[in-house]
């Protein structure tokens, strides 16, 4: 790997804005977007903007100065058209406060609103992704936008900070129930084609059982009725129904922060592409991806030690293809 280049004399200390208000694996994977303006610019003043829902990841992280939070119109309590107009005037005056001179708008397709308000802000440049014929990995993809800005690559690793008292207690609470080194598994995915089947899962514990493996289950928190964000609760009562008699144990998450604590704290994971492998991989936790074919290149958890399996759809995915990855 080559080194890093030098930073720029401490004369020069721009102010850059990141954007980037899509899901929660996005958002990770633009990490090392923050880590590379900051090595290049240590003085720089950087800023992310970011859904109020994925905006807790970044708590603490050392390469961002300033975070400003963007809720979504349809995940707004009220849905009024008066409290919108305030939050995003809100916004508005927040960006100009820090008096921004470049935004990176880190989706591959840039929202027109984001970009009418970041001109709003006084922004003057504005990076947009300009597409390229050659597939990449969505960490590549974002990560050569820098290119604008004299950064070069390659990438350094997603790493999500975590408090610390996080962490440890994570790990004794599974220890507490004999659940340490267990294995993780996450059931919840948002598309029907990344979702591999609650039968395969507790025929995964069932089998692990036999091998005296232990396993703990994640799930995304909420009822699949609710509208901002559809939950598995369900599912996952079912699931640790199933498996009432096996070592399954159910681990609820009441946020994205106590949700990366969790998978930190397990020997490796098992998930369909979502933002779970990414964080998981973020922490420095082993991953068996589960992906359909088409999403591999892009959205596969990025690094090393991670196990990527696939098909046309991840249901296609047979449980002792998973099996022979663990077991290896």
């Amino acid at each position: 790997m080559p080194p890093d280049p030098a930073p720029r004399p401490t004369r020069e200390a721009p102010r850059i804005l990141v954007v980037r208000r899509d899901n929660i694996g996005d958002l990770v994977c633009t990490l090392p977007v923050f880590e590379g303006i900051r090595r290049r610019y240590p003085n720089a003043h950087i800023g992310a903007l970011v859904n109020s829902y994925n905006a807790p990841l970044l708590d603490g992280n050392p390469h961002i100065d300033r975070v400003h939070v963007y809720t979504k119109s349809k995940h707004r309590p009220d849905g009024g058209m008066r409290a919108l107009v305030r939050d995003r005037l809100g916004l508005v005056a927040g960006l100009r406060k820090e008096r921004y001179r470049t935004v990176l708008h880190a989706g591959s397709r840039p929202r027109s609103e984001m970009r009418a308000l970041t001109r709003l802000a006084g922004i003057s440049e504005q990076i947009l992704d300009q597409g390229t014929n050659r597939p990449l990995h969505e960490v590549e993809r974002v990560y050569g936008l820098l290119r604008t800005l004299d950064i070069p690559g390659p990438a350094p690793a997603p790493h999500l900070v975590l408090a610390p008292q996080a962490v440890t207690d994570a790990r004794e609470t599974l220890a507490a129930h004999g659940y340490e080194q267990a294995i993780g598994l996450h059931i919840s995915a948002r598309e029907d084609e990344n979702r591999w089947p609650l039968g395969h899962f507790a025929a995964l514990i069932r089998e692990g059982a036999g091998r005296g493996h232990r396993f703990v289950v994640f799930w995304s928190p909420g009822e699949a009725s609710r509208a901002e964000h559809p939950g598995d609760d369900a599912r996952a009562r079912e699931l640790l129904d199933r498996c009432r008699d096996l070592p399954a144990l159910g681990y609820p998450t009441r946020d994205l922060l106590s949700l990366a604590a969790g998978l930190s704290a397990v020997r490796v994971l098992v998930g369909s592409d979502g933002g779970h492998v990414h964080i998981a991989a973020a922490v420095g936790t082993p991953v068996v991806g589960l992906y359909c074919n088409h999403k591999v290149i892009q959205w596969r958890p990025w690094g090393a030690g991670h196990v990527v399996l696939h098909g046309k759809r991840v249901d296609a995915i047979p449980v002792d293809a998973v099996l022979e990855r663990l077991w290896r």
